[in-house]
């Protein structure tokens, strides 16, 4: 797909610092259409179509999320056949030419039908994310340093998205016509698609096929070839697979712990006195302080390297644990902004983590994003079931949950280096086979691998070159 791809580097550096410009706005563009309009749908189509009927707006967006649950695999198997820029630039024009035609929409079943493709083509917008982090490193030490960098802005443009999402909803709903406002967003698709042709249609691609498309995954046991034997191939895979659903493991409980706790926190919140302001506040109170702590990030991963994953999970649970416990507004501040600090530091480490398992390429990624995406329709069905006990209760699940991915991510710190030492590298014993990507210290092969030190070595190094992005 990029130079990335062929190297095993980034690209040099006005190339490489406009390919991430195209695909973080990309990315930003993905994550801002997909919620604008969601907190204003009842509203929306009141103006439209004069329906005031609430479970209108919940079978839209249920059949929304299962499209795009459906959609998100299916680009990843078109991500073995094509590289990822072309993919996002398919889904630009698709989305240019359905968000036009959503303006026009006549009712509401055909705003329906045309929202459903409009979330299939934006569906392919994610496949931006593993790019954009490929175009910052390989998996190497230092590689994987420059994606901290690249996992750190994504998680920076999701919170801002939040923000502006929100602006670019009600300013749509405040149109004296909002079809004029929906239909905009293909003006935006079209410069972007034609921005992105520019800038990546014409660098070198990589075709990949069925053993390279799977980014970490595959490209160990396709180099290796007949050199090695069956059972370290097949011991390769599985600790491949193993590492793979880890992190969608992860991933899907922590997507679920920060989101099962949101439906009724306003609710919660006012009944502690704070009044509807405050609740707005003490809502968005976490995404400032997770971005409050990000410029902290490297130095938290240059002393603690993997360790981060589970310190940031656990502060994050208690801060969950606090709020729930809080009977007053000082608890509930306190609780909020430790929650958003172990919020800001478990979505970069979280990343990272995925980031690690799948490569940079889109089938694997896709995979896990799939995973993660039920856990989020999972999210509201149990915030619904928990509160009709307590309206605190959303809060107590959502600790636990973090808690027991903290606990699941710290027995995979301590064992992730097994694999990757009990199984020898392949690729290093042919002869002039090193992978530059992975570093190795001198000497004879055959010796005992190095220690792993804070960050063990990963199982399946990926072929460097989403997603995020992506995301929530």
């Amino acid at each position: 797909m990029t130079v990335v791809e062929k190297t095993g580097a980034p690209a040099p550096g006005g190339t490489a610092r406009h390919a991430k410009t195209v695909l973080i706005s990309v990315i930003g563009l993905h994550l801002v259409a997909e919620t604008a309009l969601t907190p204003f749908l009842p509203q929306l189509f009141q103006r439209l179509y004069g329906i005031e009927d609430p479970e209108a707006t919940g079978l839209y967006i249920w059949i929304c999320r299962i499209v795009g649950l459906a959609a998100l695999p299916l680009w990843g198997l078109a991500a073995r056949r094509w590289s990822l820029h072309k993919l996002v630039l398919a889904g630009l024009c698709g989305s240019a030419v359905l968000d036009l035609l959503l303006g026009l929409a006549p009712s509401y079943a055909a705003y329906t039908v045309l929202s459903t493709l409009i979330v299939t083509t934006n569906s392919a917008l994610l496949l931006a994310y593993p790019a954009f982090i490929a175009e910052h490193g390989d998996e190497s030490e230092g590689g994987e340093r420059a994606r901290l960098a690249g996992v750190c802005t994504l998680v920076v443009v999701f919170h801002l998205s939040v923000v502006v999402s929100t602006m670019v909803g009600a300013g749509v709903l405040s149109l004296p016509e909002p079809r004029i406002g929906i239909s905009a967003f293909a003006v935006l698709d079209t410069l972007l698609a034609v921005v992105t042709y520019r800038i990546l249609g014409r660098r070198p691609d990589l075709k990949t096929d069925g053993s390279a498309a799977d980014g970490a995954s595959e490209a160990a046991p396709a180099r290796a070839g007949a050199a090695a034997a069956p059972s370290a191939r097949s011991s390769s895979r599985v600790s491949w697979f193993m590492m793979l659903a880890y992190a969608a493991l992860i991933g899907v409980a922590f997507d679920f712990s920060v989101n099962v706790s949101r439906p009724f926190f306003t609710e919660f919140s006012d009944s502690l006195g704070s009044g509807s302001v405050g609740s707005a506040v003490l809502f968005f109170l976490p995404s400032v302080s997770a971005l409050a702590v990000l410029p902290s990030v490297r130095r938290c991963y240059d002393l603690l390297g993997d360790r981060l994953l589970p310190l940031a999970l656990t502060v994050g649970a208690a801060g969950l644990a606090w709020t729930w416990l809080a009977d007053g507004l000082p608890g509930l501040v306190g609780g909020r902004l430790l929650f958003g600090v172990g919020l800001g530091l478990g979505q970069v480490a979280v990343e990272l983590r995925m980031f690690r398992a799948t490569g940079t390429k889109g089938p694997a990624f896709t995979a896990v994003e799939t995973a993660r995406s039920a856990g989020l329709l999972a999210a509201p069905l149990a915030a619904t079931a928990a509160v009709s006990y307590d309206l605190a209760l959303p809060l107590a699940v959502a600790a636990a949950v973090q808690m027991g991915a903290a606990a699941l991510s710290l027995r995979r710190t301590r064992s992730a280096a097994a694999p990757a030492s009990a199984t020898p590298d392949p690729a290093v014993s042919e002869a002039g086979a090193a992978r530059p990507a992975i570093p190795r210290q001198a000497g004879p092969v055959a010796t005992a691998p190095e220690s792993p030190g804070p960050r063990p070595a990963l199982t399946a190094p990926a072929s460097p070159a989403h997603s995020e992005e992506k995301h929530r």
